[in-house]
């Protein structure tokens, strides 16, 4: 049986990356709420923000640790280093695809979420978790875990020992905490309820 390995994506595979996160995020809170998942269209949208996301990480550099499988992509884990921002000009780009390939209030919405999240740091410095993403017919099979671990480790080795993440999801926090995390704040949303944790050492 072939053995999973982890390595970092490279570009040529971000059509592979995207399919995953599409399909791993289909029935996301987080995403469903500022994407207005009620509406007619959230695939599109969904699909549309995930490409401008994808797009950003990549133009900036930051990191993409994969997980495979028999040459397929089983999970993706999206991060970045303490420090490591991407740069104003990029932020400005996806901030224009979002408004016009979501909308306007979609990415108000976003931009209310992240900038909850900088309030809630304990360490502004901090290195961020932004997505684990993981294949929905290998899930629960340890594959999250492993990217988690390995991630953390890959931070740690760069000098990162603060790291903040964030959830809608509730089912995913036990497998924050058993990594070290502890949450460290909430918001509550009509529709939502997001989940701040971080870990430190």
């Amino acid at each position: 049986m072939n053995a999973r390995h982890l390595a970092p994506l490279a570009a040529a595979q971000d059509g592979a990356a995207l399919e995953l996160l599409d399909r791993a995020f289909a029935d996301d809170p987080t995403l469903g709420w500022y994407l207005f998942a009620e509406r007619p269209g959230f695939a599109q949208r969904r699909r549309a923000y995930l490409l401008a996301y994808q797009r950003l990480h990549r133009a900036n550099g930051l990191p993409t640790l994969a997980a495979w499988q028999a040459g397929q992509l089983l999970g993706a884990c999206y991060f970045s280093l303490a420090g490591q921002q991407p740069s104003a000009s990029s932020l400005q780009s996806i901030g224009q695809s979002i408004r016009q390939q979501c909308g306007a209030d979609c990415l108000a919405r976003l931009d209310q979420l992240l900038d909850a999240f900088e309030r809630q740091l304990s360490h502004p410095d901090s290195a961020r978790i932004e997505f684990i993403a993981v294949a929905p017919d290998r899930q629960g099979r340890g594959i999250g875990s492993l990217l988690l671990s390995q991630t953390l480790a890959q931070l740690r080795q760069q000098g990162c020992p603060r790291v903040a993440l964030e959830t809608g999801e509730p089912r995913n926090l036990a497998l924050y905490r058993r990594h070290g995390f502890a949450q460290s704040g909430h918001l509550l949303l009509p529709g939502l309820q997001q989940y701040y944790l971080q870990a430190n050492g």
